[in-house]
């Protein structure tokens, strides 16, 4: 893993001063001065837990942060439930018209290209809690969080990774959290750390939400993160005064519905493939949401009947939701001008997208798809909720039980955490009650 350190630009003597000292020898971390005390927070996104994941699983350290934390079972994402537009919003505290990122693999028209998976910060039309802290004076380290990589900028974090590694286990995926924070020499301590998880995620996908593996897999984001803690508590007692403060929080981005159905797109559609490879139309999935961009149709008038067409055909399938880009509804905060496509398919809980599918459906097992997907509508579907647990170190809050949050809620909640102002953009209301 390749971890690129940001650090602020030095005047000369300081610079002549610093390497000095080095080739005296190294010389011990002097802990800073304490300012009325000051609160660290680690904050951990386990990538598609469900709530009864937990329930359902031997999860000693979760239960633990539920009896002496904070905590909900009811964490509502953003629409769509998918990874990348939930933790988007979870970091800027705004809805994807705003932040610019609709699908974890996304079309702008604007750019005339696709983004696959992209991690470049740069294409964030908000700002994320990593960049409003470290402006605001209070430096970060975020690791593996969805589009915080290669940062520049004045509020860049002061550590972050260059890119995302897919064969890591989820403890070596966090271990660079400990790492920066342990060899951190700022006199100015580290004060929020963001990590990232995706066991859960996987093998839901894999194997289902209904199954044993998933319980497994919680079990082991539960022992990891009770291994996490235990460095960090260590860490923060050498590093930090009395007078300081930890908080732990963890978060999951969306829950986890059972597939029965993939549905190939073009068939759905009517697109064929020499229009989506020749680029007249771009088609862009992710789970149970199709984007349709049409501008590469110069012709107005074709352009028009083709929109009408692929509409017609559509919306002959009663598992097919399909928007216009005017048509969306506005309570999901979705129609991002050039990010979202002119035509909008939204399928119901148990059918995704595969395009290995036969004709216009196929069983999972014969589409070679997942057993678990997630994208739906929190307010439709339950199941997209995920966790919110919040747990501090030496003054236990005492069990409470917060009922529902919002995803939309988690960067006020770190700013109030760590008394900074929010973003202005952001949703300004954190969780209260702890």
């Amino acid at each position: 893993m390749k971890i690129r350190i940001h650090i602020a630009p030095f005047k000369f003597l300081l610079v002549a001063l610093a390497l000095l000292s080095a080739a005296c020898g190294p010389r011990p971390y002097e802990r800073p001065a304490p300012d009325e005390g000051r609160t660290v927070v680690v904050w951990i996104s386990i990538d598609g837990i469900r709530p009864d994941y937990i329930a359902r699983g031997n999860t000693p350290f979760f239960d633990r942060m539920m009896s002496e934390g904070a905590y909900s079972l009811a964490h509502v994402p953003i629409f769509p439930s998918l990874t990348f537009p939930s933790h988007v919003s979870q970091a800027t505290g705004t809805t994807v018209d705003r932040h610019g990122v609709p699908l974890n693999s996304f079309h702008d028209m604007e750019a005339e290209r696709s983004f696959f998976y992209p991690g470049s910060p740069r294409l964030l039309g908000a700002e994320p809690i990593w960049n409003t802290a470290q402006r605001q004076g209070r430096r970060t380290a975020v690791f593996d969080w969805v589009m915080s990589y290669k940062q520049d900028g004045d509020a860049a974090a002061s550590y972050f990774n260059e890119s995302f590694d897919g064969s890591l286990r989820d403890r070596d995926r966090i271990r660079p959290i400990l790492n920066a924070w342990r060899n951190d020499r700022d006199r100015r301590p580290l004060q929020l750390l963001m990590g990232y998880m995706i066991l859960p995620d996987q093998v839901g996908h894999e194997f289902g939400p209904e199954s044993p593996e998933v319980v497994y897999a919680t079990e082991q984001s539960d022992a990891d993160m009770d291994w996490l803690v235990e460095q960090a508590i260590r860490i923060f007692e050498r590093r930090m005064s009395p007078e300081d403060e930890l908080i732990i929080m963890v978060t999951s981005d969306h829950g986890m519905s059972e597939v029965h159905t993939m549905v190939n797109p073009r068939v759905l559609t009517g697109i064929s493939t020499d229009e989506d490879r020749n680029g007249e139309i771009v088609l862009m999935t992710s789970g149970n949401i199709g984007h349709i961009f049409l501008y590469g149709i110069t012709d107005e008038i074709e352009r028009a009947a083709r929109k009408e067409a692929i509409l017609e055909t559509t919306r002959q399938h009663s598992f097919a939701q399909v928007y216009t880009r005017d048509e969306l509804p506005t309570q999901w905060g979705y129609a991002h001008p050039t990010r979202v496509g002119d035509i909008v398919i939204v399928m119901e809980t148990g059918y995704t997208f595969g395009r290995r599918a036969r004709g216009i459906s196929d069983t999972p097992e014969e589409a070679e798809g997942p057993l678990g997907m997630h994208g739906y509508d929190p307010a439709t579907n339950p199941e997209m909720n995920g966790i919110f647990l919040v747990w501090r170190y030496r003054n236990p809050i005492g069990g409470i039980d917060l009922g529902p949050v919002y995803g939309l809620q988690m960067h006020a909640t770190v700013a109030r955490l760590l008394d900074i102002t929010p973003a202005p953009t952001s949703f300004h209301k954190p969780v209260m009650g702890f």
